[in-house]
């Protein structure tokens, strides 16, 4: 069976607090990173990267962000990954800037950034309108990713941004969506993006752009419920993050839940004995 060239693990909306349960939302969202990269770890899996589809900080203050990097970057140093950070609109650019990415400049610009690990290229893009719920690129934004985008990348290119460019499922986050996604669907249509990478709506969910497959992943705290009763809104405690693998031919996502009764655990001899004596059943053609 082939094997990924390239896989990344997708943690979206983490929204730190700087001590406790976030506001309004109850939860105390550090324990559910921390367990989420417990389970990444305790796989046994090696992916390039974790990518932090935004709302990394609740608040985006600096505690908030040291506490997360305190809370990440031994995990990934362990497992070998690089972390890609996101800004997302509960972040603050120029604190993310400093604590995050170790720029002190004071900076307020787009945080957008390119980040290879080899032949794979992830563009970031920073949809982020300061002050504001919803999402927007600027032309110069798009010009600059038209600009980088010229030069395909080896194995192809991973765009990640918070704001999905689809519409959505779910009342509030229609309300506070990318504004401009056409223009993005201008910029990226013919190249070598295989994948967008989106957070924001707390909701799973797939489509494309521009016939690239874009994935929303799962938010780490909890999922809003698509099929909540007409008017109303659910919401669920399903930490979930994604697995992304990318091969030469193809590129899947795969959401994972964190949280569930367990209903059988097998060691990896046992699986791969049962998968051999399964495919020695099926016909042969």
């Amino acid at each position: 069976m082939p094997e990924p060239t390239h896989t990344l693990i997708q943690i979206t909306d983490l929204h730190i607090g700087p001590h406790g349960p976030r506001e309004g939302g109850g939860i105390d969202t550090h324990p559910v990173v921390a367990n989420a990269l417990q389970v990444v770890e305790g796989s046994g899996l090696r992916p390039a990267a974790l990518v932090l589809t935004g709302d990394l900080a609740d608040h985006g203050s600096a505690q908030e962000y040291r506490r997360l990097r305190e809370l990440v970057e031994p995990v990934a140093e362990r497992i070998g990954a690089a972390v890609v950070h996101v800004a997302g609109n509960h972040d603050d650019r120029a604190t993310l800037r400093e604590h995050l990415l170790d720029d002190d400049s004071d900076d307020s610009s787009p945080l957008d950034h390119v980040v290879r690990f080899g032949d794979l290229r992830i563009v970031v893009l920073d949809s982020t309108v300061p002050g504001r719920a919803y999402g927007e690129l600027r032309p110069g934004q798009l010009e600059w990713l038209r600009a980088e985008l010229a030069t395909p990348a080896p194995a192809g290119t991973v765009l990640a941004l918070h704001h999905p460019p689809l519409p959505s499922p779910s009342p509030l986050t229609a309300a506070m969506e990318l504004q401009n996604r056409a223009e993005l669907a201008a910029a990226v249509i013919g190249s070598d993006v295989r994948i967008v990478l989106a957070g924001h709506t707390h909701v799973v969910s797939a489509g494309a752009i521009a016939g690239i497959p874009v994935w929303t992943g799962g938010a780490a705290p909890f999922l809003s419920d698509s099929l909540a009763p007409t008017g109303g809104a659910r919401t669920l405690r399903m930490p979930t993050i994604s697995r992304i693998d990318l091969f030469t031919d193809a590129v899947i996502a795969t959401a994972v839940p964190l949280e569930g009764e367990q209903l059988a655990v097998a060691p990896a001899k046992a699986v791969a004995a049962e998968t051999k004596r399964m495919l020695a059943q099926l016909p042969r053609r």
